[in-house]
Parts: C-alpha cells; sequence; structure tokens
C-alpha cells in the first residue's frame, strides 16, 4: 500500500497540483509522508540507509510545507494553527532522532499521529473545505 501510495503522488504533476484546492494539496501532503514512512520502515528494516535518510529528509520537508500553510489568524480559534504548528515540530524532531537511530518505533509514532490529524482533515465537511474569498 505504501509503494502505490508513493507510486500515486510521484505521478501527480506540478500543474495538477496548481489546479486542486487548498483542502487537496494538504490531503496529498498527508498521504505523502504516511506512504514515504511506510516505505522508511522497509528501509530501515533492510538497511537502505541511503533511501531512508532520503525519506525521512522529504518528511520533514512536507511537515515545513504543513506548517507554512497554517493560518494563526483564524477568527474562530488560532490555537488550533498553534497545536498542529507545535505537532507537526514534534514530528519533525522525532523524525530526526528516528534517522539517526534507525528507530522504528519512532517512525509509527510519527505516522499514526499524521493518520490521526489526517483523519480529523477528511471529517471536513465538503461544504467548508473551499476557502471563502
Amino acid at each position: 500500500m505504501a509503494h502505490a501510495s508513493l507510486k500515486k503522488y510521484s505521478q501527480v504533476r506540478a500543474s495538477s497540483i496548481n489546479e486542486m484546492t487548498p483542502y487537496e494539496q494538504i490531503n496529498l501532503i498527508f498521504s505523502n509522508i504516511i506512504g514515504r514512512l511506510a516505505a522508511t520502515k522497509g528501509f530501515i528494516e533492510r538497511k537502505e540507509i541511503a533511501k531512508k535518510g532520503e525519506n525521512i529528509s522529504a518528511c520533514v520537508l512536507l511537515f515545513g510545507a504543513l506548517q507554512d500553510a497554517l493560518n494563526f489568524e483564524v477568527e474562530q480559534d488560532p490555537s488550533i494553527s498553534e497545536n498542529l504548528a507545535a505537532l507537526y515540530d514534534y514530528c519533525q524532531r522525532k523524525l530526526t532522532e528516528a534517522n539517526l537511530n534507525n528507530d522504528l518505533n519512532a517512525i509509527n509514532e510519527v505516522s499514526n499521529i499524521v493518520k490521526e490529524i489526517k483523519e480529523g482533515w477528511n471529517s471536513i465537511p465538503a461544504n467548508q473545505r473551499t476557502p471563502a474569498v
């Protein structure tokens, strides 16, 4: 499944990404992180250190993209963005430790966090997924 997710992501062209809504772009980032982390576990198990490092680095960058997408000026509750920023930072630090120590538990922890956030993201009602103009 992880390989299918990575393959699907790699087939997305920049032009199609630009045509996606912000909601779809964030959903794609979550899917990419989950797929890369699944692949990373295999790289650790097979001692493919270079590939492991590349995947973890890509995930750290993707978490940076998620941080950049946060809206701290949301009128309803800016604490949501603040909490997500802290969580994304935690995941980046945890992945750095996982990279140094080949720590499968840390990879699993971050993967579970992202899956939970993605589940919440997917539960956003369709009529609220497009930002107001």
